[in-house]
Order: C-alpha cells, then sequence, then structure tokens
C-alpha cells in the first residue's frame, strides 16, 4: 500500500513538473499575429495586442495583454474598448477529454466605450465583447475534431464605461468608474447570477445591480429575474439629458431603489418590459430657469396683465416670490411602482417655502435602445398648486379677483399638468376649471351686487311720505 502511494506521489509530481516545463518553455507569444489576424476578421475592426502568454493559477491560464478594439484606422480615437489584462483559467483534465472548461475569466482594467452618433445609430462592439463569455457553451471545430467551450465565471475589476452621446444638443458625456463585475453559475439557456457596483457620475460608489438574468441568444430573448437596482447621491443633470440653454431643467440628487425585473432583453421591448417597486428621494431639488408660480399666474390668460399687476402692487419681499429664476424645492420622497416601462407614483408630495404641490403622475419610458432608435422619457403629472395662506392674501389684497380660488383655509389652488419629453416639460395650469371658478364668482358677485341695489330700491319705494307742513 505505502509503495502504491510513493508511485502515485511520483507520478503527480512528473505531472506538474512537465505541465511546468512546458508552461516554462511553450512561446504562446508566437501565435498572437494569428489570434489578432482571426479576430479582426471576425469583427471587422482594427485589434491590437501586446502580449500572449500561458501560466498556471489552479490551472492553464491564458493571459493576454494590452487587448484593444477600435472603432477604425484613424489614430487617436478612443477605442471601442482596451483591456489592461484578461486571464481565462482553463482546467487541465477536461482537456483531455476535448472540452474547453475555463474556470473563470477575469478582466482587469478594461475601458469600454459605447457611443450614438449624430445620426442615432449606437455602437455597442465593446460592451459586447466583454459580455461575450457569458455566451458559453458552444462548439467549435479544430481540424477535425469537435471541442466544446464552457465557462463557469466572469469578473471585471476596476472597469470604466464611457458613454458618449452625439445625437443630443448639446452633446452628452457619461462615466461608470471603478466598475466591478461578477457573472457566477454561466450555463447556456438559464438564469445566471449578475453582481455590479460602480460609480456612476460620481467619484465614489453609488450604483449596485444585483439579480438573476438569462442573456438573449437564439433561441430566446433573455430576461431578468429578482433584480435590485440601488443608485444614491446622483447628480440628476448628469443623468437627463441636457437642455438647451435658458431651458428648464430639474436638477437634484437622486437617490433610487427598485425591486423587479425584464421579461424581455430584446433591444425595441426591453424599455416596455421593465417591472418593479421601490422608492426615490430627490435632495437639493431645483428647477433652474423655471419659476412655477409666475409660469402658472402668466397663463391664467383671463385675467389679463396678472402678473404685471401683482408686480405692481405686491410688497417688494412677495414680488421677489414672482421674479426669481429659479424653483427651490424641499426634499422630495415617494414611493414607485414600474409596469410595463411605465413609472407611476400616486402620492406626490412637493413642497416650497411658498406652495405645495399634491397629485399623481407617471414617467413613461419609450423606444429601442438598438442602433438606430434611442430611448424617451415623457413626464405625465397632475396635481393641485396649494399656495400658503400669506402669501394668498397678498396675492388676493393686489388682485381681488384671486379670492375666487381659495379654499376655506385661505389657500389658493390652482390645478395642472406638468408634461412633456424630458428635459423639456410644460407647466399648464385648468384653465377651464379656472375660467369656471372666476366667470362664476364674478357673475355671483354681479348678481349679489344686482340683488343689493334692488332690495335697496325696493325698501326705499316702501318708506312712507311726509306730508307737507300747515
Amino acid at each position: 500500500m505505502k509503495r502504491l502511494l510513493v508511485i502515485l506521489a511520483v507520478l503527480v509530481v512528473l505531472v506538474i513538473l512537465g505541465v511546468t516545463l512546458f508552461l516554462a518553455t511553450f512561446n504562446a507569444d508566437r501565435y498572437r499575429p494569428l489570434l489578432v489576424s482571426k479576430l479582426q476578421g471576425s469583427i471587422g475592426r482594427p485589434v491590437s495586442l501586446e502580449r500572449l502568454s500561458l501560466g498556471w493559477r489552479n490551472g492553464i491560464a491564458v493571459q493576454l495583454q494590452g487587448l484593444a478594439i477600435a472603432e477604425d484606422a484613424q489614430a487617436g480615437r478612443e477605442p471601442l474598448i482596451h483591456v489592461d489584462s484578461a486571464s481565462a483559467i482553463v482546467r487541465l483534465l477536461p482537456l483531455l477529454r476535448k472540452d474547453v472548461q475555463v474556470a473563470s475569466i477575469v478582466l482587469e482594467r478594461p475601458r469600454i466605450h459605447v457611443a450614438r452618433d449624430a445620426n442615432g445609430r449606437i455602437n455597442l462592439l465593446g460592451l459586447a465583447a466583454v459580455g461575450a463569455p457569458a455566451a458559453s457553451g458552444r462548439t467549435a471545430r479544430v481540424g477535425e475534431a469537435a471541442v466544446s467551450f464552457n465557462i463557469a465565471s466572469l469578473r471585471i475589476e476596476d472597469g470604466v464605461l464611457h458613454w458618449t452621446d452625439a445625437f443630443t444638443k448639446p452633446p452628452a458625456d457619461l462615466w461608470i468608474k471603478k466598475l466591478d463585475v461578477a457573472v457566477r453559475n454561466i450555463a447556456p439557456g438559464r438564469p445566471m447570477d449578475l453582481d455590479v457596483k460602480g460609480s456612476l457620475a460620481a467619484e465614489v460608489p453609488n450604483l449596485r445591480v444585483r439579480g438573476r438574468f438569462t442573456p438573449p441568444s437564439g433561441t430566446q430573448p433573455g430576461s431578468v429575474e429578482h433584480g435590485t437596482l440601488t443608485i444614491e447621491s446622483l447628480p440628476l443633470e448628469r443623468l437627463l439629458p441636457s437642455a438647451p440653454p435658458g431651458e428648464p431643467q430639474l436638477q437634484g440628487k437622486l437617490t433610487l431603489t427598485v425591486q423587479g425585473g425584464a421579461k424581455t432583453l430584446e433591444p425595441s421591448e426591453v424599455a416596455r418590459s421593465i417591472s418593479g417597486t421601490g422608492t426615490l428621494k430627490l435632495d437639493e431639488p431645483k428647477v433652474v430657469n423655471l419659476n412655477v408660480l409666475r409660469v402658472v399666474f402668466e397663463r391664467i390668460s383671463m385675467l389679463p396683465g396678472l402678473v404685471q399687476t401683482l408686480e405692481a402692487r405686491l410688497p417688494p419681499a412677495y414680488q421677489a416670490k414672482l421674479t426669481a429664476t429659479d424653483t427651490i424645492l424641499k426634499p422630495i420622497a415617494l414611493s414607485v411602482q414600474v409596469e410595463d416601462g411605465t413609472l407611476r407614483f400616486d402620492d406626490l408630495r412637493v413642497r416650497t417655502e411658498t406652495f405645495g404641490l399634491n397629485g399623481t403622475g407617471r414617467v413613461d419610458l419609450d423606444g429601442t435602445v438598438g442602433p438606430h432608435t434611442f430611448l424617451t422619457v415623457g413626464v405625465n403629472i397632475r396635481a393641485t398648486l396649494v399656495i400658503d395662506p400669506a402669501l394668498s392674501a397678498a396675492l388676493i389684497e393686489g388682485v381681488k379677483e384671486l379670492q375666487a380660488l381659495t379654499n376655506a383655509d385661505g389657500e389658493m389652488e390652482i390645478p395642472l399638468a406638468i408634461q412633456g419629453q424630458a428635459p423639456q416639460v410644460a407647466v399648464l395650469p385648468d384653465l377651464n376649471y379656472l375660467a369656471t371658478k372666476l366667470i362664476v364668482t364674478k357673475a355671483r358677485n354681479l348678481l349679489g351686487t344686482f340683488l343689493e341695489k334692488a332690495l335697496e330700491k325696493n325698501l326705499r319705494s316702501r318708506e312712507p311720505t311726509q306730508s307737507p307742513g300747515p
């Protein structure tokens, strides 16, 4: 028995020595030009590779250093992808069965560029190259033999995703830095575990995505299940499309948590397939280049020159409320529900120093995340603007007709709609409601005055006539 163990030990040592000698003497880099040529022919883009080597890390490790795929041959342009180091650890024994089992693929410091040109075409080649290992379980011909390729896991360490958009005006630029991605339990046609961390438009980690997803294949469009998206303190103006100079835009720091999934990853349907529930918080919110109060009063067309009259009659402290350039809001928190790509909120409460906004609304995600079309964000909110009693009294003192819009607490109430395509949205008061209120009140006042005068005249007619003296 001891002799058998000794023989086995010697065999193991010989195998290890043989593999070590093979790895030490085998010059894998001589195949680098062939590999580059095959890659260029396959993807139709310029490819460069600094070094190809073999090593040992609990298995045969194939390492590529300085791998880059360019958009075209023009020098100086940002490559679609550049990877400092890519390692694939291959299990040794399955190779004898012509089964290439990759225990893990690790991409160190990849820099991925996703771009949309001025015609709306999106180039996803760099992103597709990074995600290609998730398409495991394929079979290829090597000579006369069929060899299967299976990958167990994929890791991305300290990556960067750069999005540039020449279609928007002005062009957009967005970064996800410190990107760490782990994909585990990779199996063809089955859900796999995904964990993503990164810094979205920030210098500190503020993005987390977890869940199970099935990548698209020739037989199915892919899906996401049990997914969780968490974003913390994201500057909203870096996420939304830039508005033209002088146009209104919502700003603030967004914190969002949503649990749900997507029934399909088909580019033409993915935006409308997202469903889930969550919470949304917006700190330091502000609507720049828009004074909500002023816009509402400017649109009350049945009282011509209302804003000018108020500016002339209001005390200076209240005049400033109408002449301010921006609308400063208090922090916003609400529960949200996402269904078929529509984000709904049923208890919207927005506050400022002088008014509140209560209502419901939705944000519609529509469009195709694909090579020729793009995602649009539609906003549709129905709410009531409630002005605090002190400002309401000052406004009514300036224009008496506004008394018709007050409630029992002395607050002016104005129903309105906020709608449009982000970042350009319009604030539209309900003119039919306002006209009805103002006209009915005016008619009531006129009728009251008429009846009062008629009653006074009637009383005078009933007074006894004094007879002349003797």
